[in-house]
């Protein structure tokens, strides 16, 4: 792991170079360095006086490589957008200078835009699920699914958390067992996994799990299903990782995904990954203003957006049955469990976070809540039968998880 003064180091170094990149430019090339420079904070800021549409180009294409950079760990399409909007604006705009009124007048009325626009889309997709029409195709899309029986029709990433949960909630029936190992064996997890290696740190090889991807290694790890050289290759890297597990996707840190990795970690003899994602999560990913990191960027160790309440609930009360964090997260979380269940299964997000809150209510006395949040029947979503299924196991044994059975022991119908 980094320790905290690399990270200071990194992050000044990130900081003066902020500040220096734009000035050089500014004094070197004159009116241009201007233009050039605001393409440092906004792709295309710079063009929008003179080539107003190349400037929109630039911002689309910037949006594009964010969600790229977010959802898959490809950073350098940032680098290549400001890069190249920069050089444009270098190219493009005229030498002389226009009058300062206009300019002025010009670059006060773009960065409010920027901030306008950014809070629009903040604000849309906040009312977005209050909308009864929107209501009303979530409600479809949680009551099509058939508990274990669909996992295949997740998304590959909540394919593979819902196959940890599973091994983990142990013993299953035969037939589900079959349906969740051949969803680790389908070749979706391995080409998603080979084309992020490829598209965002140009990797090829035989192995498409070798760095990165927690959450397809430890749902491999914990079905039984990762070979022996390739579970030591995951030992060593968590090893000297900088979040003290595999990342999800490369440079990205994802609670859950940190968490279910680190269970397989120690499952497979990692003893001291314990300690680590402890640290992590009562550091760099401990809980501010009531919510929890959605991740955690590696290389400068800085943590972004709130995690998803159902994750946030189910990350924490698997941690809390490893005895890695304490029952402080209940008391923020139990308003929303108990609102989720309020208002039913209707949502996978609310059926995933009602049996989050079960899994939490193996370890906690609250009589009130617990008789609220085992009204609802949990039996649409996958991820939530499984928390379900996790839920009732720890009922029986809240100590089932701490011990370190056979992996195989943990996925047999018994």
């Amino acid at each position: 792991m980094f320790t905290e003064r690399s990270l200071r180091v990194r992050r000044a170094i990130v900081v003066v170079g902020s500040v220096a990149v734009p000035a050089t430019l500014v004094l070197s090339f004159g009116h241009r360095g201007q233009h050039m420079a605001r393409n440092l904070i906004v792709p295309g800021g710079g063009l929008i006086d003179e080539r107003p549409i190349l400037a929109v180009c630039f911002l689309v294409t910037a949006t594009v490589a964010t969600v790229a950079w977010v959802k898959w760990g490809v950073d350098w399409s940032i680098v290549a957008v400001v890069v190249a909007s920069t050089v444009a604006a270098g190219l493009l705009t005229s030498a002389a200078a226009h009058s300062a009124t206009p300019q002025f007048a010009r670059s006060t009325h773009e960065f409010p835009l920027v901030i306008i626009v950014a809070g629009a889309v903040t604000w849309t997709r906040s009312v977005a699920g209050r909308l009864p029409g929107i209501r009303r195709l979530g409600w479809r899309r949680a009551r099509s699914f058939h508990g274990l029986a669909d996992i295949d029709r997740l998304s590959v990433v909540d394919r593979c958390r819902c196959a940890s949960i599973v091994a983990l909630s142990a013993p299953i029936p035969g037939a589900e067992l079959d349906r969740v190992l051949a969803t680790m064996e389908d070749s979706g997890v391995a080409r998603r996994a080979a084309r992020i290696g490829l598209l965002a740190r140009g990797r090829r090889g035989p192995d498409p799990f070798s760095i990165d991807h927690a959450h397809a290694r430890a749902a491999l790890s914990l079905t039984g299903r990762l070979p022996a050289d390739a579970t030591a290759r995951f030992v060593d890297q968590a090893g000297v990782a900088p979040g003290g597990v595999p990342a999800s996707e490369p440079s990205w840190v994802r609670p859950l995904d940190g968490t279910l990795a680190a269970v397989a970690l120690e499952r497979a003899g990692d003893r001291g990954v314990a300690q680590r994602w402890t640290a992590m999560l009562t550091g760099p990913m401990s809980m501010r203003r009531g919510h929890r990191p959605a991740c955690w960027w590696t290389p400068l160790g800085v943590s972004a957006g709130s995690a998803p309440p159902w994750e946030h609930a189910a990350a924490t009360a698997i941690a809390r049955a490893m005895r890695w964090v304490t029952d402080d997260d209940w008391a923020v979380l139990r308003p929303r469990v108990l609102g989720a269940a309020a208002r039913g299964t209707s949502t996978c997000h609310d059926e995933r976070l009602i049996a989050a809150g079960r899994v939490w209510l193996a370890f906690i006395d609250d009589d009130p809540a617990a008789g609220i949040v085992k009204r609802p029947s949990v039996r649409h979503d996958p991820i939530a039968v499984a928390l379900d299924r996790l839920a009732r196991r720890l009922t029986i044994d809240p100590n089932a998880l701490c011990r370190t059975p056979d992996v195989s022991e943990g996925i047999s119908a018994g």
